[in-house]
């Protein structure tokens, strides 16, 4: 999987993932041993690793804390931050360790094989793919349709969701969309509303590209095929007391407010 960000600080690499879903001060948490030495990600082993976390924290002394891990082989050797911010986008200039940003930490896992170009930018995944999916907000006056993953579907299973499922070759994702919507619940009376921003989900080896969209219907009568096991009608409110599949909830507030 090719994911675009932004290029900091030139240079390639490749090799594994420490991923670390928080901020990180170089002066006082990154080890001269190669691990972090505090916080949310104690013990972690970024030394000669692709070191992911949200970004940078602390004194403008923190850059050349990178520097002297450089210069002791115990450096990462490349990094991938959220939003890059002077600590860190200086310490890996003047140290020469490629570096990026404008990439989602959700869509990582530690021990992923990367390939990283600070010039341009580019995250290569190696043994991820890519899937596009439609994803459909449906409501029925005030109330929202989620439905329950059933075990015999492929990912995220027993988990609530909206209609959802792979856009097809030569689809749209409206076209995606209405034909999920009349699969998995029988109703062909739907007028979409919104479309949303796309985004992205990981599951296992599989980052799906969520095309989310919001719509309606005049009807409440659901027929359930073989993906679902159980559906509700329910107030947006309520989304926050299930077990959903990630992001759900959010995605509709975005939908809704845009």
């Amino acid at each position: 999987m090719i994911i675009n960000g932004r290029g900091i600080s030139p240079g390639t690499a490749k090799g594994k993932i420490a991923l670390c879903d928080d901020y990180i001060s170089p002066l006082g948490e990154m080890g001269k041993d190669g691990k972090i030495k505090s916080g949310k990600c104690e013990n972690l082993e970024f030394k000669g690793k692709i070191f992911a976390f949200k970004g940078g924290r602390g004194s403008t002394v923190g850059s050349y804390v990178l520097l002297e891990l450089k210069e002791n082989l115990t450096s990462p050797i490349a990094i991938i931050n959220e939003k890059a911010e002077l600590v860190i986008l200086t310490g890996a200039i003047i140290s020469e360790i490629p570096m990026i940003d404008g990439i989602p930490l959700n869509i990582l896992r530690n021990d992923d094989e990367a390939k990283i170009d600070g010039k341009s930018g580019i995250l290569e995944l190696l043994g991820v793919v890519q899937k596009e999916v439609s994803t459909v907000y449906l409501f029925h006056g005030d109330k929202l349709l989620v439905l329950l993953r059933s075990n015999h579907v492929s990912s995220f299973q027993n988990q609530y969701s909206a209609i959802s499922g792979h856009i097809e070759e030569g689809e749209t994702p409206e076209e995606a969309g209405r034909r999920e919507v009349l699969e998995e619940t029988g109703i062909s009376d739907v007028e979409i509303e919104k479309m949303g921003k796309p985004f992205p989900v990981r599951w296992e080896n599989i980052v799906f590209v969520v095309h989310p969209m919001l719509a309606r219907t005049k009807s409440d009568k659901i027929t359930l095929n073989w993906e679902n096991r159980e559906y509700r009608w329910i107030n947006v409110d309520e989304l926050s007391r299930l077990n959903t599949v990630p992001r759900l909830k959010e995605a509709l507030e975005e939908l809704l407010k845009s």
